[in-house]
């Protein structure tokens, strides 16, 4: 391990845990490199590497005023700023290769803060009272590969309990740390393409996959469950892919419905398009909503198509009315690409059960979309229906063949 562990903890209350922390990962031959994001003084500050005072001004703040203001939310949101700011400056520096952080719910904010702005592949491990309960990991992982480890007992002292936890962090980093190794590319390796896809588009996926494999190119597939777009249009922006295989669009449709797998940011659909990168596009399970469990539903949404994927989730069909708006979304996103980009249609429906004789069957529903979205395209950007369904092998070849054709004009 050439590079430090960066350790960050609130040290004016979890010192001698954080302390204790560093010895173990010592023990284990990691270098370590201390930053206290506590507000109050510390009786020694020669005890961390980093001290508040330094990441409060990395954030434009005053300790003093941060200090003196009394506002808990300022105060954690200043060191959430400054400790991912001097995280990614130690990390292009070449000074820390991995993070672990301890904490409760404000440490827990303030550490991933840090490690939601190192890259993807750098080792990341919060160890949080937060990490179970009925609580979200969303605001804490955000897109990132971030590890959550939790305490269990409260991090209050150094007892059976916490030790154990300490030693196993302690071996869980320095592990990560010894195993981490910058990617590598085979050298039959034409680039990367991000696939999305979902379960309801799995059988077309898999043979795009199956097709790009073939002609040399890696896939790396991207759930669309709500994060997963967003990790891919992440991605995209660190420059990671040579073009994207956009297949479904679920987001964008729970996105305007607002429902349980709508994107969690709203840029989903357009860095592809923002940076130039060729793109093929098709509304793959962009038609239904995901709602909890049925008993739980409206009498308005159970009197639409739908089905029940599991006792917690159902697949709720979208309106015309919705269909519309989400064909509206669509298109004003397609619209801004800077660079290639081709729209595939498949008539015989988007998604699994959205095809004759399946659940969600809805030409009507579907034509709606159709005609909004090729209404409101700009002229320019190519456009082809296809009397396919989106998982036949016809629709398939057709869009991993226009990529190709993309990625090949690029070489």
């Amino acid at each position: 391990m050439e590079s430090a562990i960066l350790l960050i903890a609130t040290f004016d209350t979890k010192a001698e845990e954080a302390l204790y922390l560093r010895r173990l990962i010592e023990r284990l031959g990691g270098r370590v490199l201390t930053m206290n994001s506590g507000i109050r003084a510390l009786q020694d500050p020669s005890v961390v590497d980093i001290d508040r005072a330094e990441v409060a001004r990395a954030a434009g703040r005053r300790i003093e005023d941060l200090e003196s203001s009394g506002d808990k939310g300022l105060c954690i949101a200043a060191m959430m700023a400054g400790v991912a700011k001097l995280a990614r400056s130690l990390f292009d520096e070449g000074k820390i290769g991995g993070v672990i952080g301890i904490g409760g719910a404000q440490g827990t904010d303030i550490g991933t803060a840090a490690m939601r702005a190192l890259p993807f592949g750098v080792p990341k491990l919060m160890v949080s009272t937060v990490a179970s309960g009925r609580a979200t990991f969303g605001t804490y992982v955000g897109t990132k590969d971030i590890m959550m480890m939790h305490s269990v007992a409260d991090i209050q002292g150094l007892n059976v309990i916490t030790t154990k936890v300490f030693a196993n962090a302690a071996a869980a980093i320095c592990g990560m740390m010894a195993g981490s190794a910058p990617p590598t590319q085979g050298a039959d390796r034409r680039g990367s393409v991000a696939l999305s896809m979902l379960g309801t588009t799995t059988i077309g996926a898999l043979r795009a996959k199956s097709l790009l494999e073939r002609r040399g190119y890696e896939v790396v597939a991207f759930h669309q469950n709500g994060t997963g777009g967003i990790a891919m249009e992440d991605m995209v922006a660190e420059g990671l892919f040579a073009g994207v295989l956009d297949l479904n669009l679920h987001e964008i449709g729970d996105s305007v419905f607002g429902g349980l797998h709508g994107s969690i940011r709203d840029y989903r659909l357009e860095t592809a398009g923002r940076l130039g990168i060729p793109q093929v596009i098709a509304p793959g399970s962009i038609n239904y909503t995901v709602q909890g469990p049925l008993e739980s539903l409206p009498p308005e949404l159970r009197a639409r198509k739908l089905i029940v994927h599991n006792p917690h989730l159902t697949l709720v069909r979208l309106s015309g009315d919705e269909m519309r708006r989400t064909a509206i979304v669509t298109a004003g996103k397609l619209n801004a690409s800077r660079g290639p980009v081709h729209v595939f249609i498949p008539l015989r429906g988007f998604s699994y059960p959205d095809r004759e004789g399946q659940p969600h069957w809805d030409p009507e529903g579907n034509g709606i979309f159709v005609e909004t979205l090729k209404r409101e395209l700009k002229p320019s950007i190519p456009y082809d229906e296809l009397d396919a369904h989106i998982n036949d092998d016809s629709f398939i070849d057709a869009t991993v063949g226009e990529l190709l054709r993309m990625l090949e004009a690029r070489r």
